[in-house]
């Protein structure tokens, strides 16, 4: 039996499944689901800035709101608490050694990312090098393949999908009894919630800590308007652009230290 039979003999398995338990899923219009982000940073800490804080890696708590059309995933609100593991030199050093990286990965950070599943619709709020874009596109298809492999996550039932999206592979764990295909940033339809997903090996992941489906209403799920509207193919010219600027100016500095020297 080939790998395509394979697959397309899971998914009938598991909307079976979902329509078996569908009278006893959650009735809610709308949920919450919130995760911790996780980025690994790709640059190297130079001996000269060892005495800092920079941390190898960045996290975070977002927050991803969905009802039966859209999702929208943002930056959960941080708690009055919360201390910063940081401080403001540390920062400054960690932004200077992103942005030297000339990295597309330590650069680039989802803002915002909303969807509408009606429409076929999605528009992406990114952060590159402080500058923030507003990217409206259409839904993308993601190539999901399901092995079949099960698991238990915060009490839900879980099964694994991979896919692989031009070079970058991903995987996702995704949860029959939240009845909704959504996911972290531009990750969805799979016939449940995505509760736990990591990529490029590792280097990013996304793993839920609550799920909720109550005391929502303070909450609104609308289309985000903020940054500079750009198209797809605007916004990687712009990115192309940028990174190819920061690599000739990193080249010619080191030209300089090396004649100086």
């Amino acid at each position: 039996m080939s790998v395509k039979k394979n697959e397309t003999i899971q998914m009938k398995k598991l909307t079976f499944l979902l329509l078996l338990l569908t009278p006893y899923l959650v009735q809610a219009q709308q949920g919450m689901i919130v995760y911790e982000r996780v980025v690994t940073y790709g640059f190297e800490v130079p001996e000269f800035a060892r005495g800092f804080n920079v941390p190898k890696e960045g996290n975070k708590e977002v927050m991803l709101l969905f009802n039966e059309a859209e999702s929208m995933m943002q930056d959960a609100p941080e708690k009055s608490s919360e201390v910063s593991q940081t401080d403001s030199r540390s920062k400054r050093m960690m932004a200077f050694m992103k942005m030297g990286s000339g990295s597309r990965a330590d650069n680039e950070t989802v803002l915002v990312s909303y969807i509408n599943r009606d429409e076929g619709v999605m528009v992406e709020v990114r952060d590159f090098m402080s500058k923030e874009f507003r990217i409206e596109s259409e839904l993308p298809v993601i190539p999901w393949k399901l092995d079949g492999e099960e698991g238990e996550f915060l009490g839900y039932t879980v099964h694994k999908a991979t896919a692989m999206i031009d070079t970058v592979a991903v995987e996702a764990w995704f949860a029959l009894d939240i009845p909704f295909e959504v996911g972290p940033e531009a990750f969805g339809g799979l016939p449940g919630a995505i509760l736990v997903l990591s990529m490029d090996e590792g280097r990013l992941s996304f793993k839920a800590t609550g799920v909720s489906t109550e005391g929502l209403e303070m909450f609104q799920l609308a289309r985000p308007d903020r940054g500079d509207k750009v198209s797809r193919k605007q916004y990687e010219r712009a990115v192309e652009d940028k990174i190819k600027e920061v690599k000739r100016l990193g080249a010619g500095r080191r030209r300089a230290m090396k004649r100086q020297n």
